[in-house]
């Protein structure tokens, strides 16, 4: 049998969170474009802090401290001349703007969790929380191409 279609050509169906997550035409609500882009970077910032943040962490401050990893003077020049390479710079760029990312959108949701609510107050959340990651990552872009512009 075929659904019963409504004026807006949508199925009548039974959909439980419908009245959550659709904005229709009628009701008069305004579709929402920006948080959709917000939660993509959260969760891209996560992946990228559950799998390259714990190495980065163990191979530079765990790794050395039990022999794994080289100490003496001569590693850091090598390893300063690593960071001209293009794929480490890319590498640090996104570790560090991915967890700022996720960082302050886990943060606001705490804060709301905790009873922080009110549309101003999530609103000035967004803009506070969300001017730090992108000030940060604006900053570790500039350290990331200061050294191929700058030099």
């Amino acid at each position: 049998m075929a659904e019963e279609l409504g004026s807006t050509r949508e199925s009548l169906a039974w959909n439980p969170g419908r009245e959550n997550v659709h904005a229709d035409e009628k009701t008069g609500e305004p579709e929402v474009f920006l948080e959709p882009f917000l939660w993509g970077l959260f969760s891209l910032g996560g992946f990228i802090t559950a799998f390259l943040f714990p190495i980065t962490v163990f191979l530079l401050f765990v790794a050395p401290v039990f022999g794994l990893w080289p100490t003496d003077p001569a590693a850091y020049a090598t390893f300063a001349a690593q960071w001209q390479e293009p794929s480490v710079r890319i590498f640090f760029f996104a570790l560090i703007g991915g967890s700022l990312f996720h960082g302050t959108h886990r943060l606001k949701f705490m804060l709301v969790d905790a009873g922080l609510r009110g549309p101003g107050i999530e609103a000035a959340l967004d803009i506070i929380l969300n001017a730090i990651a992108i000030v940060g990552t604006l900053g570790a872009l500039y350290y990331a191409v200061r050294g191929w512009l700058f030099v």
